[in-house]
């Protein structure tokens, strides 16, 4: 099991019409980064993002349907069993993506939307959306992967209380967001209660969340470990945004 952070809902809206054709010359993958910014409420400044293509092949932006729910549920259940009965109890739904980019890997995205931003999306249904709300995950081979916005959003809003918490000196925090696993050198606080592959919330000195990782040993077996010895590997960091176009 996976996981991936930032709680706010965005929304970017392109209208296709107010493209000029010079645009539409323009290679699929840059055009698939023109974004429009629209204010939807002035007085909360909230903004909903909305990602256009000009692909129609391929492309579905749709809410999950059963098999897909259930493999979002047996995930999210480990984590805790709360998140679902928040999502009903506040309107939320998850909206699956299908599109030309993540054809190639197939790994379709999970995206998390408020009540709010479904009225939105049900006045642009003539519009060729990919993806909107929150970032909340992907779906790979069967099984549900936690994106470290989601992650945020759910601890945000009191849904990992089981959840273990590590947080890492200066030194951990760099050397995770390169990509790397946890050390036993990195740690600055452990909670004692750590069990083997027990999944780990990762944050700085500054509380923080910079990444999502998993246990390899539980609490006591990792006092006898050496300093240079990995104690968690690394699921998902915020480094991974600067890297993966590298």
């Amino acid at each position: 099991m996976s996981f991936i952070f930032n709680s706010a809902a965005f929304l970017f809206i392109a209208s296709l019409k107010s493209i000029s054709s010079s645009i539409f010359r323009m290679p699929i993958f840059i055009l698939h980064y023109f974004l429009i910014p629209l204010l939807i409420n002035n007085y909360k400044t909230t903004y909903f993002f909305l990602f256009y293509s000009r692909m129609r092949d391929l492309k579905t932006f749709r809410f999950v349907n059963k098999i897909e729910t259930t493999m979002i549920y047996d995930s999210l259940i480990k984590l805790s069993p709360n998140i679902f009965l928040f999502f009903e109890k506040n309107d939320y739904r998850l909206y699956i993506s299908l599109n030309e980019l993540e054809a190639e890997s197939k790994f379709p995205s999970i995206f998390l939307i408020s009540k709010d931003q479904l009225k939105l999306l049900r006045t642009l249904k003539n519009n060729k959306i990919i993806s909107a709300g929150l970032y909340f995950g992907f779906i790979k081979k069967g099984n549900f992967y936690l994106s470290l916005e989601g992650a945020e959003f759910l601890y945000n809003n009191n849904l990992f209380s089981d959840l273990k918490r590590i947080h890492l000196n200066d030194k951990g925090e760099k050397s995770i967001l390169y990509g790397n696993s946890v050390l036993k050198n990195m740690i600055h606080a452990i909670p004692g209660s750590l069990k083997k592959n027990d999944i780990l919330l990762i944050f700085n000195r500054n509380d923080e969340i910079i990444a999502l990782a998993q246990s390899k040993y539980n609490y006591q077996n990792i006092q006898k470990l050496k300093p240079k010895e990995i104690i968690a590997i690394n699921l998902n960091d915020k480094g991974y945004y600067l890297r993966r176009n590298q």
